[in-house]
């Protein structure tokens, strides 16, 4: 009976490992394909060099995004999607001069998790968004298309694609990603 217990234990503990959810988009070598299953990946060029956000390891998978309403004192608030990164190819990480890179959208004071979610299809044009690397350090426009959002009441799954600019000639193109998070870590 021990060894039944112990041998299910093992089997559990084994399938429950999370794998990195990287699938090689053959057009754009260093992105993961777009896709629409919430599997908790982003990629996208930072000036034609390939960026990922981090595994961080079979037991925790892909880091996930924050996803966050800031309060203004203007008359909008700021819907803010961040996540850490890190070069996805075979250069040294230490040399990469970004680690987390964050979409700000302008939302009205009374946004919820119902007006988010009917974001689904909608294009935000750069006019209306920010792209920051770093933490605050870098601040450019961004275009930001949220393609597919579904809420089944304990996750919220979405996907969408972006790009960016910044005055200092930074490039962020062919971005993508591909969340799914848990409601009670949202704070609207």
């Amino acid at each position: 009976m021990r060894n039944s217990i112990l041998l299910i234990t093992l089997i559990l503990l084994f399938s429950s490992c999370m794998k990195r959810n990287f699938f090689p988009d053959e057009d754009d070598p260093g992105l993961s394909r777009l896709t629409f299953y919430g599997y908790n990946i982003a990629t996208n060029y930072i000036n034609d060099v390939p960026y990922i956000n981090p595994f961080r390891g079979s037991w925790r998978g892909n880091s996930l995004p924050t996803l966050k309403r800031i309060s203004t004192s203007s008359d909008f608030d700021t819907l803010r999607l961040s996540w850490p990164i890190e070069r996805n190819d075979a250069s040294d990480m230490s040399l990469s001069p970004f680690n987390d890179i964050s979409l700000l959208t302008p939302i009205s004071k009374s946004f919820t998790i119902y007006d988010f979610i009917a974001l689904a299809g909608k294009r935000f044009s750069s006019n209306t968004n920010t792209v920051i690397l770093n933490s605050n350090e870098d601040f450019g426009l961004a275009n930001l298309y949220f393609i597919k959002i579904t809420d089944d009441g304990k996750y919220l799954t979405f996907s969408g694609l972006f790009d960016g600019h910044m005055a200092d000639g930074i490039l962020i193109t062919k971005g993508r990603f591909d969340f799914r998070i848990s409601v009670n870590n949202i704070n609207f």
